[in-house]
This record gives structure tokens, sequence and C-alpha cells, in this order.
């Protein structure tokens, strides 16, 4: 291993350390790693920049913006106030309804974006029957990943190994969403014994919630219509990008300038405001970290020592993908470790003789469910906490991976099941 290798992986590790031990702010520990991997001409600043994934940059903001001027509408509460309605005050079942919708809508929109749309709803439905707010957010940011599983445009790693292995959005539906309905069942069963002494309620919030007059709630229609219009066209603009030829970023800033043109509001202190700033910073520079990794040639080491220990053994190539995909994702950003991977399981399909698909479908299980394990696995879980924090609960780093890690164990169990049933040839 070279020296500038070495140096990555020591940046790289030394970055995780600060963030896992809450010694330096998440934005601030990348943004320090980048720098130095730069400064030392470990990777060229103008490379760097290449690694820098601007589509989930964009998609990220765009979005901030369009729920940004959505919750000055109180549409949220609205919503807050119908759900716990709906499911008579009864804790227990308002947590389950979260974890269904937010997987149902990150099925078919991305993971990112159903957080930024479901986290306003839960924080001010947590605030509406006080009860603890990490477990509802926690959850959310589990069924997120779970339900964007099941799909080709759920979660960014199936939109790389869709485009790389020819698979279309049937085939996603046909071979993922049965797993990820089973995952979803078995890791919310486990959350509801998890938190067995967070999710009661009490007389008290039953009744505060039956007083409540959610239409009392919206407190500017006229701006709840128009961002609401604006959502409806960005969230069909999603489902068509890809015959527009558009990426998914596009879509989102177009309607979050379009709604800033057209709406009452200040769209300086919007973007000020409402956009993450610290978020966007982590995102870019943890891209920029990852990829000295590949850089350097740390990725493509493991990925060779991977396929090496694999020869002559097809069914535990299966399993060892999705295994080690999983648990590598829940520290690594599953986009850079599955455009790199892709290679690696084309590589061990060739060398055992073997149809890659079953490879290409573990890889995908084992890189969405494995975001679940820690902050750093998936963007969806950095803006649940970004949000969480904001609202004034914050969620440490261990705290979240102490859950995070048992989830994804339990995942990639009925995965493996499920794997095996399936391909196990």
């Amino acid at each position: 291993m070279s020296f500038s290798a070495v140096a990555a992986l020591a940046v790289f590790i030394a970055t995780i350390a600060l963030i896992a031990t809450g010694k330096m702010r998440r934005s601030v520990a990348t943004l320090l790693g980048a720098s130095l991997l730069m400064a030392f001409n470990i990777i060229p600043a103008e490379k760097a920049v290449g690694y820098i994934d601007f589509n989930t940059i964009g998609l990220l903001m765009g979005m901030m913006v369009i729920v940004g001027i959505l919750s000055r509408t109180g549409i949220f509460q609205y919503i807050a106030v119908k759900t716990v309605k709906l499911t008579g005050g009864n804790i227990r079942l308002t947590f389950l309804a979260v974890l269904a919708v937010t997987a149902i809508l990150s099925a078919f929109l991305d993971n990112v974006t159903t957080v930024l749309l479901i986290s306003p709803v839960v924080i001010s439905l947590v605030d509406l029957i006080d009860v603890n707010p990490v477990p509802f957010l926690i959850g959310e940011a589990f069924a997120s990943n779970i339900g964007g599983t099941a799909t080709l445009v759920g979660d960014p790693p199936n939109i790389i190994i869709g485009s790389f292995a020819g698979f279309s959005f049937m085939d996603f539906i046909l071979n993922l969403t049965p797993a990820a309905l089973l995952v979803l069942a078995a890791v919310s069963g486990w959350l509801l014994f998890h938190y067995r002494d967070d999710l009661t309620s009490s007389s008290s919030s039953s009744e505060r919630i039956a007083q409540v007059d959610e239409s009392k709630l919206i407190r500017d229609r006229s701006l709840m219509i128009r961002s609401s219009v604006a959502m409806a066209f960005v969230l069909v603009g999603f489902g068509v990008h890809h015959m527009l030829h558009l990426p998914a970023s596009v879509v989102a800033l177009l309607g979050a300038a379009l709604l800033l043109a057209v709406v009452p509001v200040n769209g300086d202190e919007v973007i000020h405001k409402d956009i993450e700033w610290p978020t966007i910073v982590f995102f870019a520079t943890l891209f920029v970290i990852v990829g000295a990794l590949k850089e350097t040639g740390v990725i493509s080491l493991v990925s060779a020592g991977f396929t090496s220990l694999l020869k002559g053994h097809p069914v535990m190539a299966l399993l060892a993908i999705l295994w080690f995909s999983g648990l590598v994702c829940s520290f690594v950003n599953n986009v850079a470790f599955s455009a790199t991977f892709v290679f690696v399981a084309r590589d061990i399909s060739i060398s055992l003789g073997v149809q890659a698909e079953p490879l290409y479908w573990a890889l995908a299980l084992g890189a969405c469910l494995g975001g679940n394990g820690s902050f750093l696995g998936s963007a969806a879980n950095v803006i649940v906490a970004d949000m969480a924090e904001k609202s004034g609960s914050r969620i440490a780093f261990r705290d979240f991976m102490k859950t995070g890690i048992k989830a994804v164990l339990i995942s990639l169990s009925v995965a493996s099941l499920y794997v095996m049933a399936r391909w196990g040839w």
C-alpha cells in the first residue's frame, strides 16, 4: 500500500473517530479531513471537486427550500393532528403509521426527499402528543432506507446498480420489494419492543388532541396552496425526470426557484435559514474523502482481496456481498461504495462462472439496508439528525449507531434468508 493510500485511510478513520466520539461537529470533521487530503496533494483539488455528487447537493438544497416554505403554512402540524386522530391517539399505532408512510413515500421518492417531507410532520406530532421524539425520528430514518430499497428510484445505490446491470423499474419491484416488506416488518416489530417504555400514551395527551381543531392550524392558506402545487409538480417531475433526461436535482432546484419567485416570502431569509448549510458541507467534503480512498487505490485493494477470497464459493459469495456491503455501508457513503463495488460483483460472477444478477441484488440490499448503521451510511440519517437538533432534540452519533447496528443485523439476517431462498443456486 502506497503512502498516499495509507494517508487517505488514516484521514478517513480519524474523521469517523472525531464524529463518533462527538469531539467535533460532523461538518467540521469532514471539512478538516478533506482539506488535509487536498493540502498534502493526496487528492488534487481539481480531482476532488469531480468526486462531489452535485446531484445529491442540488436535490438537498432544492427540497430544503420547498419544505422550508411549506413549514411556514402550518400544513405539517395539520397532518400531525390528523394522523394522531386517525390512530385514535394510540402512540404505538401512530409510531407504526409513521414508519409505514415513510417507507411507502421513500419507495417512490428518494429517501432524502422523504425525510425532508416527513421530519417536520414527525416533529410537530411528537410535540403534540408529548412523547420522546428520538424513537420516532430514528424509526423514520430506518423506514426511509428500508423503503428506498424496494424500487429503482428509492435509493441512489439502486439507480447506480440498475443502470450498470440494465435492470428496469419492474425488475426491482419483483426482486427487491418483497425483501423490503419482510425487513420493514421485522425492524418495525423490533423497534416497538426496543422503545416500549417510550411509546406510551397518557389520557391527558389524548384529551388535548381531541380538543384541537386542525383546520385552525393552517396559518396561510394561500401560501399553502401555492407551495403544495409546487411540491406536486416536483414530485411528478421526480417520476418522469429520466424520460426528460434531467437529474432529480434540476427538478428540485427549478421547483424551489419558481416557488421563491411567486410567493410573498423573503428569498434571502429562506436560503439562509432553511437550507441546512452544515449538512451541505458535510456531504460535499465526505464525497471528497471517499474519493481519496478510490483515487489512492484503497477501495481497489479491498475489492481485489474480496474477489480472491471467494473463489470457488458461489453461495458464500452471495452472502458475503450482502453482509460486506451492509456492514461497510454503515460507515461509508453507500453511493460511492456501490459505484465501485458493482465492478467487483461483476468480476466475482465471471471468476466463479455464475450469473451476475443475484450478486447485484445482494449488493443493492446490502448497500441500502446497511445505510441504517450510522450517520455516515445514508444522507437521510444526517438530515434527520440535523432536523432533530434544530428542533431541540439532539441524536448523538453513538446513540444512533447503537440502535442502527442492531437494526442492520436484523435487516441483513432477514435479507440473507430471502436471497438464499430466491437465488441460492
